[in-house]
């Protein structure tokens, strides 16, 4: 939780503004500080609010072998204008459950059985609506510059995104690779956790979408009923006080779990 209001804190965290840059640099200190391998992924786009400089942060960590399983999530937030958007939730909530789970490893000293390279995605959320060209840059810049043998290396795709919800219930949305969502479902089923996620017949656009359109498996986790009717969402109701650290601990447990039983 103390994570997730240090991010908070940075305010405006929206793409190209100075405050997501100060956050990025946070992101890589506190991912360094954890032991990983922290590289920036800078690259600009055209989109309706003219050319943004976008960044994704990168942040490896080595397994007993090089095959590698990517988790991530989005860090930019939303930019509505004048409201004091918090985005505790959406966009914290992944952010600092991400830099947790380093923490977590670094403290245990136990070497995971496949690499992880944890991604932290700027431009997930649309300038103006989401479309081929607007929308999930990051994600998608980072998928299509994936050459072939990073293709064959990877097992595949965890995404997490609004995970921080105190009444969560976390959603594997249709539009996902299903044997690798049946490994989160059954990870989290393990780990005592199964009241807490279901699978959806909910098609989600969402970060994992652009690794699924290369042909990597990609789920998305996502708690998309936020607030009555998900009336939090994209509102200054989205704060800290909204989010809790049970929920953050379920979702990093049970993608340790997955992680950890990863069909190779």
């Amino acid at each position: 939780m103390k994570l997730a209001g240090q991010l908070v804190a940075f305010g405006k965290r929206c793409s190209g503004t100075e405050a997501y840059r100060k956050q990025s640099e946070f992101i890589a200190e506190e991912a360094r500080a954890a032991g990983a391998n922290v590289l920036f992924q800078d690259f600009r786009k055209q989109t309706a609010k003219g050319g943004i400089l976008f960044r994704n942060i990168i942040a490896e960590v080595k397994g007993r072998e090089d095959r590698f399983v990517i988790v991530s999530t989005h860090c930019d937030l939303k930019d509505l204008g004048e409201l004091a958007f918090e985005g505790a939730n959406d966009g914290a909530s992944g952010t600092a459950l991400l830099l947790e789970m380093m923490r977590a490893l670094e403290r245990g000293g136990r070497k995971l059985p496949v690499t992880v390279r944890f991604v932290f995605f700027d431009g997930e959320e649309c300038m103006i609506a989401y479309s081929e060209s607007d929308g999930l840059f990051g994600s998608r810049h980072y998928a299509q510059s994936m050459n072939a043998a990073d293709r064959k290396a990877c097992l595949g795709v965890i995404n997490v995104d609004m995970v921080g919800d105190r009444d969560l219930l976390v959603t594997v949305p249709r539009n996902g690779d299903d044997g690798l969502a049946g490994q989160v479902l059954a990870a989290a089923g393990a780990a005592g956790y199964g009241a807490y996620f279901v699978r959806s017949a909910q098609v989600v656009l969402d970060d994992h979408v652009p690794f699924l359109e290369q042909g990597i498996p990609a789920v998305n986790l996502i708690d998309f009923d936020y607030g009555p009717a998900n009336s939090y969402w994209h509102t200054d109701a989205d704060s800290m006080d909204k989010i809790s650290a049970e929920s953050l601990e379920i979702v990093g447990n049970t993608v340790f779990r997955a992680i950890w039983h990863i069909k190779k």
